[in-house]
């Protein structure tokens, strides 16, 4: 097997419960970037993005026999998404972007989730984004449901990546209003809402 040879999701997921460990090279190399840029987004740290990448990757290895991951891409997202909000969790002395009395909210996570149920939030969540204007929801579902980098949105819909950013920007501030501060937050770090 040439390290060059391209595969597709579903042949990497094959080929590393095969053990190989060339599948895990390239499950690297293609998804590395934007995993780091995922976590980076949300904590501004260079150095804990890059470990939470890490861990994601080496537990995708160490589990690789044990798992029955269906589609990769989500998987990852999702494994990244799920460290990135016990990393802010167990960062108290830490530097954290949020807002002071956020990472409150986001502690009592799992009360929230008493009070509602996934379906309830993820119908929330939908309304909210059916609520944006037409080019900022394509391209924010692009982003985060897609999981499609800045750039590749820009191709695909011909625009630039600079617009890409601001379309995000401004969904992430009005799904932050239309939904309150907690559901915000509630949805966007918590891996299973943005399957």
């Amino acid at each position: 097997m040439l390290i060059s040879q391209e595969y597709d999701d579903d042949e990497l997921l094959d080929l590393l419960r095969e053990n190989s460990q060339i599948a895990l090279k390239h499950i690297y190399n293609k998804y590395w970037k934007r995993l780091y840029l995922s976590a980076y987004s949300i904590l501004r740290e260079d150095a804990a993005a890059q470990d939470i990448v890490q861990d994601v990757l080496l537990q995708l290895w160490v589990r690789r026999n044990e798992s029955s991951i269906m589609a990769l891409k989500p998987y990852l997202f999702t494994a990244i998404r799920y460290k990135v909000l016990t990393h802010i969790k167990a960062a108290s002395n830490r530097k954290v972007f949020l807002e002071p009395g956020e990472l409150e909210l986001l502690a009592g996570k799992e009360e929230m989730h008493d009070r509602l149920n996934e379906s309830d939030i993820n119908s929330l969540l939908d309304k909210s984004i059916s609520e944006l204007p037409e080019r900022c929801r394509q391209i924010f579902v692009m982003s985060r449901k897609e999981y499609l980098g800045n750039k590749e949105i820009a191709e695909k819909l011909n625009i630039t990546v600079k617009a890409v950013e601001a379309q995000i920007t401004l969904a992430l501030k009005q799904l932050r209003i239309s939904m309150g501060d907690f559901l915000f937050w509630v949805c966007i770090l918590t891996p299973m809402i943005l399957n």
